[in-house]
């Protein structure tokens, strides 16, 4: 390989590593906005998770109590559609 051809490698992978480097800097500004994102439903997600368990539960009671995870999902989306609509996310929840 000539000295040429090798300088045009050099260069590719120098272009190679900078656009990895920005897209790399990007994942993590993305990533942050997604754990900022989410961990504004944690409570949402905490109450959905009390319901699933309550429900299930109620199975131990008695029989006729048994409910699949499709009837909570219904009970838990029916809350959401109900509930009073806000503008702000803090609002909604």
């Amino acid at each position: 390989m000539d000295e040429d051809a090798l300088i045009d490698v050099l260069d590719a992978s120098k272009i190679t590593s900078a656009e990895i480097n920005e897209r790399i800097s990007q994942a993590v500004v993305v990533e942050e906005e997604i754990n900022v994102t989410r961990l504004g439903y944690k409570q949402v997600a905490i109450r959905g998770s009390v319901l699933y368990f309550v429900i299930a539960d109620m199975g131990r009671i008695n029989d006729m109590y048994q409910n699949s995870l499709e009837y909570v999902k219904v009970l838990f989306n029916k809350a959401i559609d109900t509930s009073e609509k806000a503008d702000t996310q803090e609002a909604r929840l």
